[in-house]
């Protein structure tokens, strides 16, 4: 009986039904506020852990990050993320397709590219064929094939008798 991807549970079925947040008004991204600034959540990368499949790399403009400190806020980025929360883009399954917790090939690629881009350790192992040796004899090692002659080998010399 052989393991399948099918007997694998991969992401939890509760979430099954739920729509994901994609992102937010004019952002490519979902912008998140905290009391020190504000940075930008990628829910592409995210995609896998709740099931659906990553066929090719990610877009390299939804791979901007948006970071601001609180302060430090030029570009006037929190009341642009405030009232970008205002317009949420969902998708759901329509939207993102079957379920399916492969990784392709391309995306694959794509991430020990990155990894090694940003000097990341990234070990990815590859599968090793299996080896099948043929039967292999063993010398006769003293295996005694009748019992009653195991079993007087166990006695003592003297009760042999």
């Amino acid at each position: 009986m052989y393991l399948t991807n099918d007997d694998i549970s991969w992401y939890n079925r509760v979430y099954d039904g739920v729509q994901i947040i994609d992102s937010c008004g004019e952002f490519s991204n979902v912008p998140l506020l905290s009391t020190c600034g504000g940075i930008s959540y990628n829910p592409v990368l995210a995609r896998r852990q709740l099931g659906f499949p990553l066929k090719d790399k990610p877009n390299n403009i939804l791979l901007e990050g948006v970071f601001f400190q609180e302060g430090k806020d030029p570009q006037g980025l929190k009341g642009r993320i405030v009232r970008a929360w205002r317009k949420i883009h969902k998708k759901g399954r329509s939207e993102l397709g079957p379920k399916n917790c492969i990784a392709l090939e391309p995306y694959t690629a794509w991430v020990r590219k990155r990894a090694f881009e940003y000097l990341m350790p990234y070990d990815y192992p590859r599968p090793t064929p299996l080896v099948v040796a043929g039967p292999s004899t063993l010398p006769n090692q003293g295996v005694i094939d009748d019992p009653d002659d195991a079993w007087t080998s166990l006695l003592p010399q003297s009760s042999k008798f």
